[in-house]
């Protein structure tokens, strides 16, 4: 039996945790930070939104005059929360903020209104760095800052004490970098090498190697669904 160690928050985790049990996979949610969402400025004439994380995203909830506004996503599962909160028309781009940037060059237009990055405190493109190149009215505005865990939770501590976990999942380097850094808190550097590290993508697999883990994996597309099928290429 494979025991994976989540860390995001409940709202990701939970689902997460059930795609994983059906699997076959046992799941150990400890939610080491959490998003803190952040009032959304003034949006002068938007053309359109772009969304890069599923928590950019949560911090529109209430916004509901934003949901007639056209929206571009990243990936499918932020496509999807985007949807079910009433998002009348979404762009998705089912990949990479380069695939993002693609698609809003061939649907947005210059002269149609500003373009809007609403995002975390830490980006891993400058989406509107290039829109700007272009000739886009482009802003990026934070709507959210994470906030770290100050220890890990104790039954977590025993857990990794005594070698119960197998697998952790990681999907950015900053909140990797949260885990990362708590272990060394707590001496537990050692506690990695019988783990297994998934992690989305190359950016999130450097910030892991900080450590020396059984083994590092990344997913060969950046999306749940790949993370989630690295089980069913194990079994």
């Amino acid at each position: 039996m494979y025991n994976v160690l989540l860390i995001r928050p409940l709202e990701d985790a939970v689902p997460l945790g059930k795609i994983l049990k059906s699997k076959g996979v046992e799941s150990h949610l400890y939610p080491l930070f959490e998003p803190i969402f952040l009032p959304l400025p003034f949006l002068e004439t938007p053309q359109a939104l772009i969304i890069t994380s599923k928590n950019a995203l949560r911090a529109m909830k209430a916004y509901e005059e934003l949901k007639e506004i056209p929206l571009y996503t990243v990936g499918d599962q932020t496509a999807t929360i985007a949807q079910q909160m009433g998002f009348s028309k979404v762009l998705n781009a089912s990949g990479t903020s380069r695939e993002l940037t693609e698609l809003i060059l061939k649907h947005a237009h210059p002269e149609k209104g500003r373009l809007y990055h609403l995002s975390g405190e830490l980006i891993k493109t400058d989406i509107v760095n290039t829109l700007q190149s272009k000739g886009f009215q482009a802003e990026r505005h934070i709507v959210y800052r994470i906030q770290a865990a100050k220890d890990l939770p104790p039954p977590l501590l025993s857990s990794l004490q005594n070698k119960k976990i197998s697998h952790v999942m990681f999907f950015s380097p900053h909140t990797t970098s949260i885990f990362v850094t708590l272990l060394k808190k707590n001496k537990l550097e050692g506690a990695a090498s019988q783990i297994i590290s998934l992690c989305l993508s190359l950016d999130v697999a450097q910030q892991a190697s900080q450590l020396q883990w059984k083994d590092i994996w990344i997913s060969p597309q950046p999306t749940t669904q790949n993370m989630t099928g690295y089980f069913d290429e194990e079994k």
